[in-house]
């Protein structure tokens, strides 16, 4: 599968489909701990978001941070700033550990971008001229019904 979605993704659909495969990860070899976020204390690595979805601030200064995006209103009055989203929504299925040896680091993402990630890397292989993709995932639905393929497999065996 391609890194970059072909389909746009907001909050809400993370957090449905977060809670969708929370169960499918044990099974899969995810032992890492699951919780709920917290309204703007995790984080979440997914882009590709639609602009009407992007956080926005106003500011008296014209000047964006890196990534946003800053316009001037018909009212003239303050600059409206755009920023994608770094925060899921309060509640979103996470999931986390400390990863490290001599400086351990809390690495966390939600659920289903571990998911997505398992999946794909199971039917990527490689070779001299980089990745070779076994199977494409186009829709979330892909990567569902492929997780419950290596799920069943792994139960057989």
């Amino acid at each position: 599968m391609n890194r970059k979605r072909e389909t746009t993704m907001n909050l809400r659909i993370l957090k449905k489909l977060s809670k969708r495969a929370a169960p499918l990860l044990a099974p899969l070899g995810d032992e890492r701990d699951q919780f709920a976020a917290e309204k703007g204390k995790n984080y979440q690595q997914l882009g590709g978001h639609d602009r009407k979805h992007w956080d926005r601030m106003r500011s008296i200064h014209s000047d964006a941070p890196h990534g946003s995006i800053a316009y001037l209103p018909r009212h003239g009055q303050r600059w409206i700033h755009m920023c994608p989203p770094y925060h899921p929504l309060k509640g979103t299925v996470m999931v986390g550990a400390m990863l490290g040896y001599y400086e351990p680091e809390w690495d966390e993402e939600t659920a289903w971008e571990s998911l997505s990630r398992l999946v794909c890397e199971h039917f990527t292989d490689w070779d001299e001229n980089g990745p070779v993709f076994l199977r494409t995932f186009r829709y979330p639905s892909d990567i569902f019904r492929a997780a419950h393929e290596l799920i069943a497999a792994r139960a057989a065996a």
